[in-house]
């Protein structure tokens, strides 16, 4: 009832549907550019750790600089263990070394090493300098279809000299742990933009309910106003109706009782007068009453119009 009641004000309807607007704006901003920007952020990040984990590496793996990447062309030096060591400090979980063609020279799985790598992104994108990331969920496929038991940032980063592409290192950063404290992040975000956007609602609707009570109260005000400016003059048009009816009415009286007294009971006016008497004794039934009327009641009458009941007004 009291929804009701706010809906059909006007005033109140439009406030509740800017507050509804607003909470839930709040909401999908969290959600469609917050969440994405943090998201992106983390990426950025990652991703320009892993194009410095590669020039670092590159100056590490690679003799001598600044050459296209072939087989013999990576430092024989360099052993496994200190490779692995790089790679667990720089939380990699996979490290590939690619030709200008796509072969695999190094890969942290020996088995690997030999394939080509003849995906589209890899020649049209890496291949020309561009560096191609693509964030891979726990338990799904990497861009080379291996599935994944970390989240990872799959990272191919070309090596250029003067335009040339002299190949390209591709880095498994795991961001598990990174991601796992941004989800953190953006839920305890989303609780609060929640519980904000939850207790604006919460509180418009408290003071929406207050504001529709004080109207009610005024239009009740306002109405009992109206009945007791309706009673008024209904008190004071009885009153001045008595008072005029009054003489005529005593006057009545006087002459049916006179002659109900001077004539024969078998006379024919008789019956007619003593009829009489009784439809004036009535009318001073009504004026009784009109002179007793103390509040404004109505009654249905012809054609839908009300009039005044005097049996409710005098009781």
């Amino acid at each position: 009832m009291v929804a009701y009641s706010i809906l059909r004000n006007q005033f109140l309807r439009n406030i509740l549907i800017f507050s509804i607007v607003v909470a839930v704006g709040l909401i999908l901003y969290n959600s469609f550019l917050i969440t994405p920007s943090f998201t992106t952020l983390l990426l950025d990040a990652t991703q320009s750790d892993a194009v410095r984990i590669t020039r670092h590496l590159a100056s590490s793996l690679l003799i001598p600089e600044r050459v296209k990447i072939e087989r013999g062309s990576l430092n024989p030096e360099l052993s496994k263990t200190e490779i692995e060591r790089i790679s667990k400090d720089f939380e990699l979980m996979n490290l590939k070394v690619f030709s200008p063609s796509g072969e695999i020279l190094y890969s942290a799985d020996p088995k690997e090493i030999g394939e080509i790598n003849q995906k589209r992104y890899f020649h049209d994108a890496v291949a020309k300098g561009h560096v191609y990331a693509k964030m891979v969920p726990k338990d799904e496929e990497s861009l080379e279809g291996r599935r994944v038991t970390r989240d990872v940032l799959e990272t191919y980063v070309p090596l250029m000299d003067k335009g040339e592409f002299l190949g390209a290192f591709e880095i498994y950063y795991d961001i598990t742990h990174r991601k796992q404290q941004l989800d953190r992040l953006l839920w305890q975000s989303s609780i609060i933009v929640v519980v904000f956007a939850s207790a604006l609602l919460a509180a418009i609707a408290f003071i929406l309910y207050r504001e529709n009570l004080a109207i009610e109260k005024r239009r009740q005000l306002e109405e009992e106003r109206l009945q007791r400016g309706r009673l008024e003059g209904v008190i004071e048009m009885a009153g001045a109706a008595c008072h005029e009816f009054g003489q005529p009415l005593q006057t009545l009286i006087a002459c049916s009782h006179l002659l109900s007294k001077h004539l024969p009971q078998d006379s024919p006016l008789f019956q007619e007068v003593k009829e009489m008497k009784t439809s004036v004794a009535e009318l001073g039934t009504v004026v009784g009453k009109i002179t007793r009327i103390t509040r404004y009641e109505t009654k249905e009458y012809v054609e839908g119009s009300k009039i005044i009941d005097i049996d409710k007004a005098s009781s």
